[in-house]
């Protein structure tokens, strides 16, 4: 469970409820950049600037309860972006007892940037991620920021054969963007990371989709329909058709039936299957269609994933080509010369009409 704020008598006061709730593990957010966070709550990654009411409030928090406290935070923030930072940052607050730290392997700008924008424009740095590694041994890191593949996914956490290892106690992957916009694309993870069986339920998207209806069935058996939100219910499951036909109507459906009367006393499990009934009546096999099983050690597979920023790959092999292509020389010009060029070549073109309007061409029979 993951918490926000600045004050670390609140935050003491609030995780032995999370406890209570059967969580085993309390997470503090010191990496969102959002303005309602970090700028008017004085929290999320503005608490990165300063490290010692990070530790103070970890401090606080760890000492109500026997579940650890952990921390999630950027590699910087605004000017404050050098390693040296990211260092001092860790170092202190792992005095207030943080045992574990997330890392989104990015620093992020709180003025000027959005937080979409400052999940994409500051450069990755993941080998910033294993330095700290290096250099805290007896503390736990995972990484995250840009992971948008499972081969990506396996390269982090065991390395690429010949070219990149693992630290030790880099124990962890998180993924975000992923999950949301392509939940599809885990389907394959047990086997291809954890090198376990998948379940039976991901046999195509109709079994993940039907697992998942019976999921929060079972989940909110007890509370009355109109007390379930479906837009959250929603949410996991939006991007279930994403890069194949029938995601637009499976997303429409969602949103109609969710919104409507009816679909206000009807169970969210109840509207997703309409909603896939509908997709199917459209595309009859778009629900059965094979998943694309995971490559573990397929290069490209891993750097279209995000993986390469600041470690190291084997250079991908030139692409064959069905003919040689003619070479193009770029030369520096100045303005003078640019402009004459042009001239030159209009006056060939005038040249060559003239010469194909003075030619006796013979008229069509």
């Amino acid at each position: 469970c993951q918490l926000g704020g600045s004050n670390p008598d609140t935050l003491a006061q609030s995780v032995p409820f999370v406890e209570q709730y059967g969580y085993d593990e309390i997470n503090l957010n010191c990496g969102c950049p959002s303005d309602r966070v970090a700028g008017k709550g004085c929290f999320g990654a503005q608490l990165m600037k300063d490290p010692e009411k990070v530790r103070d409030i970890v401090h606080a928090m760890q000492r109500q309860v026997q579940i650890p406290v952990t921390v999630k935070c950027r590699l910087g923030v605004d000017d404050l972006d050098s390693y040296e930072f990211a260092h001092q940052f860790v170092s202190t607050v792992a005095q207030g007892g943080a045992k574990h730290f997330y890392i989104h392997a990015r620093k992020c700008l709180l003025n000027g940037l959005s937080p979409a924008q400052n999940r994409t424009i500051p450069p990755l740095m993941y080998d910033r991620v294993h330095r700290l590694c290096h250099d805290f041994p007896d503390l736990n890191f995972s990484i995250n920021g840009g992971i948008s593949s499972v081969e990506a996914i396996h390269a982090h956490l065991h390395g690429v054969e010949g070219c990149h290892t693992v630290p030790r106690n880099l124990v962890g992957a998180m993924v975000g963007r992923l999950a949301m916009n392509k939940p599809v694309a885990l389907w394959d993870i047990d086997r291809a990371v954890f090198n376990v069986p998948n379940p039976e339920s991901t046999r195509s998207r109709r079994t993940l989709a039907e697992s998942y209806c019976e999921y929060i069935e079972g989940r909110y058996a007890d509370v009355p329909v109109e007390n379930v939100s479906s837009h959250m219910c929603f949410k996991p499951i939006l991007g279930l058709f994403s890069g194949i036909k029938g995601n637009k109507i499976f997303r429409q459906q969602l949103d109609t039936l969710g919104r409507s009367k009816e679909g206000r006393k009807t169970s969210a499990a109840s509207i997703i299957r309409q909603a896939l009934a509908a997709v199917e009546q459209a595309y009859p096999t778009a629900l059965d269609q094979p998943l694309d099983p995971a490559c573990p050690g397929d290069f490209s597979r891993i750097r279209e994933g995000g993986f390469e920023q600041g470690l190291c790959l084997p250079a991908p092999e030139p692409k064959a080509q069905a003919e040689e292509l003619p070479k193009v020389t770029i030369v520096n010009m100045g303005q003078d010369e640019v402009l004459d060029r042009v001239a030159r070549m209009k006056q060939a073109v005038a040249d060559a009409r003239g010469l194909c309007d003075s030619i006796p061409w013979p008229k069509p029979e």
